[in-house]
């Protein structure tokens, strides 16, 4: 029976990783500010719109917003939200307009930004539907397994040969060993970043305040992404209390431009009660690689179990 509780033990997991992913998509997003609000953790802020991209059209546009406000040290900070416009007809964003935000502390090292145009209530339409969608998983769910085991449990000796004889423990080996690999180059290029890193990132942004620093060298890493190479800068700056303070940073610049000299200045952010703390402004202020790298592996991950289950069903109901 060692195949068949193997092949059990991976279907299941696949089964409980979408049923926790459901669950965080529906009730997460929507308990998840009125409960920050309840806790305190949602901090008021004034933000001015600097430009208005029209991601989708409709009744309901999907808009995405370029914000600057001030962040916790009041330094100026730019920041992209996304929002559906309910009532388009009323026209409400314009650029240089004054807009209400809140910066959700509770989200830390996630983006914290969101549109705060009045308290968040509980739409009881929304988890009457999100209710439902995990009713029908669960139910779905019960339904396979408890099929599945009753013809195993009937035959168990045929089922234990065709498990053995299938490909889907070599497929998981095979996707499991090309996850490895990727998050390994990935890491190794600096476009993964490690909890540590995104929540460091994040004080930075948040709390940090801001100067112009100088460079006192570069050093090309050898890696190239779409014509564009990764180069390290070293830099020196001033903090508030006129402390001098060094620093080093990774930035991309095309393959024909002239390299950084020395004494070049770059803006750079930096912790106030830990100057030693310090990262480009540009690598803070431009879009988290992670929310890109989670789509991707959401999506893998997607048509991996959708390949998975459907053998499992072949398998079983073939």
């Amino acid at each position: 029976m060692t195949y068949t509780l193997v092949t059990l033990f991976l279907v299941g997991i696949i089964l409980l990783f979408w049923l926790y992913k459901l669950m965080c998509n529906c009730f997460c997003r929507s308990f998840c500010i009125w409960k920050s609000q309840k806790n305190g953790t949602i901090v008021p802020k004034e933000a001015t719109i600097l430009s208005i991209n029209t991601i989708k059209s409709g009744k309901r546009p999907l808009l995405e917003l370029l914000l600057v406000f001030e962040n916790f040290s009041g330094y100026p900070i730019q920041r992209k939200i996304r929002v559906w416009d309910s009532k388009p007809l009323l026209n409400r964003f314009h650029p240089d307009d004054k807009i209400p935000i809140g910066l959700n502390t509770a989200k830390r090292p996630r983006d914290p930004v969101f549109l705060a145009l009045g308290a968040c209530s509980i739409s009881f339409a929304v988890v009457l539907l999100c209710c439902l969608k995990i009713i029908v998983y669960v139910t779905g769910c019960y339904i396979l397994m408890g099929e599945t085991l009753k013809r195993i449990w009937e035959s168990p000796d045929f089922y234990e040969s065709v498990f053995k004889e299938s490909e889907m423990l070599e497929i998981f080996l095979i996707l499991l060993g090309v996850a490895l690999l990727v998050h390994f180059l990935l890491k190794k290029i600096g476009l993964l970043e490690t909890g540590r890193t995104r929540s460091q990132n994040w004080d930075l942004l948040y709390h940090g305040k801001g100067t112009m620093a100088q460079i006192k060298g570069q050093k090309d890493t050898g890696t190239k992404i779409q014509g564009r190479r990764i180069v390290q800068v070293d830099y020196v700056f001033t903090d508030e209390r006129g402390q001098i303070f060094e620093g080093a940073d990774k930035t991309t610049e095309h393959l024909e431009k002239v390299s950084f000299i020395e004494n070049d200045t770059l803006e750079i952010m930096y912790l106030p009660d830990n100057p030693f703390v310090s990262r480009l402004t540009e690598n803070l202020e431009s879009p988290d690689i992670s929310k890109y790298t989670n789509t991707v592996f959401h999506i893998v991950m997607f048509l991996f179990s959708s390949i998975l289950i459907g053998l499992f069903c072949h398998y079983i109901f073939g």
